[in-house]
């Protein structure tokens, strides 16, 4: 009996021995490959925060240099679209209060001559610190202005309004190239802390401008840029002030401006000097890696738990399938996500390795997924940059709106895209640009929508973009006959400030083809187009405005090469008529109460002949 006793505590005993080794193995395992699938989760999220926040802070600094550039294009149409220094003073008045007047953050602006003296100057202040502002820009800016295209300033501090300034210029040359002055004005950067303050870094995170000499020029806290803090301590701005021109890490993870650790990166804006740091807390910034630690060791206790109860029963029969399921995860730890575990024996198991499976699964999905977001925004983020860099070197609307068109379906393998621009009435959208054959066509019938109708109507009117991802659905859906395979579609508004310029629309023969992620997208590259179209229409106006002024000057040349007053009358008559494309042109004056007529006499249509 006693034998019996021993033995069977000595089975015992080795069955709990088996069942605790089986256990502490199994658990060791699933510990160690939780362990590594938590280091390589933390590494793709850090990965994907450091690409994040590089992006976020790029988009910062484009929305800030454009604030910067917004105000030279002021200036720079101003002195381009007529030649502001020969104008009446009068008119001269009316352009600087109408730049006065579009841009509040203009303070004062002034106009010289090439000599440097002040032609017109208009200003929000009083006539005291107008002066001052004229003395500043003789002294400062006038020297050197002619041989730069743009000058700004450091940012300086008003010693009355504590605010931040700069003050910007651009010279004015005629069409042959001669310097003829300069217009300046002074600019408060206090409108820049409402465009920063609204800038979007994550849900905890803030952006900021400093300069050079890491002082604050934008932020949050606008108590602190009143004061001029210096920031020059914090690891981003201080590389930035050693001459970086953004991350070359990606970004940093150190204690931020308000001394919490954060992740933090900058891109330098280049002109001004300045630059756009952004700062996102850690704890938002790798929360989904907390949770999935926590996700983590809670799947790894519970198939530890399931494997020591199954060892109680069955240790011996599960030996080989655990060492197989012990190796799978080994190779899966080690980031071939592709293994899985052979499902084999006894139920308990198939279970354990159903389960390591599904895992397994499951972190292959999440990680596809957060590579495959990443890629489509830094897909969307390369086609947009492209688009840009496209309309950028295109000056002539027929050829922009057509580039956009067809750059927009390739690009996402749409079904059909087009633009249409509003006529001079604003009541009616026309086609002005589309793909393949039935864009060809529709060009050819002049296809046109009036506005407030349809899906595209509706957007250029309302100003808002309209998403249909069933076609079928949308009651004021236009179908047209040459694009019968159209089941989705966006029209997004093409705006500059508060103008609609006309319309982008895409549409995709795919149900549900289309979604807020593409309208986002369109949006931008509507936004790049609006700039665009604004731009081409500046140069088609300086175009016309260089032709007129060619033409006078032939004209002049040609009358002060004659010989005599009717002589010069004959060639005015001439060349003024041909200009206009009269069919007659005469041209009468008294000179001591007799009367005397001049000009071609000679109708070029004497039937339709006029005087």
């Amino acid at each position: 009996m006693k034998i019996r006793i021993i033995k069977s505590r000595s089975e015992m005993s080795l069955m709990a021995l088996l069942a605790i080794t089986f256990f502490a193995l199994s658990a060791v395992v699933l510990v160690i490959s939780g362990g590594l699938q938590i280091a390589y989760n933390y590494q793709t999220q850090r990965d994907v925060v450091f690409s994040q926040q590089r992006l976020i802070a790029q988009e910062a600094a484009l929305a800030v240099s454009n604030f910067i550039e917004d105000k030279f294009n002021v200036l720079e149409t101003a002195v381009k679209l007529e030649n502001i220094v020969d104008v009446p003073t009068e008119e001269q008045e009316r352009i600087l209060g109408n730049a006065l007047g579009f841009q509040p953050a203009f303070r004062q602006l002034a106009l010289f001559n090439a000599e440097g003296q002040l032609l017109n100057q208009s200003s929000r202040l009083v006539q005291a610190r107008s002066q001052a502002f004229v003395s500043q820009l003789r002294e400062q800016v006038f020297t050197g202005i002619e041989t730069a295209d743009r000058y700004i300033s450091p940012a300086i501090i008003d010693n009355e309004s504590s605010e931040p300034l700069i003050i910007i210029a651009v010279p004015i040359f005629d069409v042959l190239g001669d310097f003829q002055g300069m217009l300046a004005a002074e600019v408060n950067l206090k409108f820049m802390w409402d465009l920063v303050d609204q800038l979007d870094v994550g849900e905890t995170g803030y952006a900021y401008v400093v300069d050079k000499q890491g002082d604050l020029l934008a932020f949050a806290d606008t108590a602190r840029v009143l004061k001029r803090e210096n920031v020059s301590q914090l690891p981003e701005v201080s590389e930035f002030i050693s001459g970086g021109v953004q991350d070359e890490d990606g970004a940093d993870l150190a204690p931020g401006i308000y001394e919490e650790s954060s992740v933090q990166t900058f891109v330098a804006l280049g002109s001004p000097d300045w630059a756009v740091v952004t700062e996102m807390p850690v704890a938002e910034a790798f929360a989904p890696v907390t949770r999935s630690a926590i996700g983590s060791g809670i799947v790894t206790l519970l198939v530890a738990l399931l494997s020591g109860a199954a060892g109680v029963i069955v240790a011996r029969r599960l030996a080989q399938p655990l060492l197989e399921l012990t190796e799978t995860a080994v190779k899966i730890a080690e980031g071939d996500f592709n293994q899985e575990a052979t499902v084999q024996g006894n139920l308990e198991v198939n279970q354990l390795a159903a389960a390591f499976n599904n895992m397994t699964a499951q972190l292959r999905s999440f990680i596809d997924s957060l590579e495959q977001r990443v890629a489509d925004r830094t897909r969307a983020l390369e086609i947009s940059g492209n688009v840009s860099r496209q309309l950028s070197n295109i000056l002539e609307r027929d050829k922009l709106v057509q580039a956009v068109v067809e750059q927009v379906k390739e690009s996402f393998d749409y079904y059909h895209a087009h633009i249409y621009l509003f006529d001079d009435t604003a009541q009616k959208l026309l086609m002005a640009g589309g793909t393949g054959e039935a864009g060809q066509q529709m060009l050819a019938n002049k296809h046109q929508i009036a506005a407030g109708k349809g899906l595209v109507g509706r957007a250029g009117q309302t100003g808002q973009p309209v998403l249909v991802p069933d076609t079928l659905h949308a009651e004021d859906w236009l179908p047209n006959p040459l694009l019968p395979d159209t089941k989705a579609e966006i029209a997004v508004p093409i705006m500059s400030g508060d103008r609609v310029w006309g319309v982008l629309d895409v549409q995709h023969n795919v149900t549900d083809g289309l979604s807020q992620a593409d309208v986002a997208l369109l949006e931008s590259i509507a936004n790049q187009v609006a700039v665009a179209l604004r731009n081409a229409n500046l140069y088609e106006e300086a175009q016309r405005q260089a032709q007129r002024e060619a033409l006078m000057n032939e004209i002049n040349q040609k009358i002060l090469n004659t010989k005599d007053v009717h002589e010069a009358m004959q060639v005015a008559a001439r060349e003024i008529g041909h200009a206009l494309d009269a069919s007659q042109t005469i041209v009468r004056f008294t000179q001591a109460g007799s009367g005397q007529r001049f000009g071609d006499t000679k109708p070029l249509h004497p039937e339709n002949g006029h005087d």
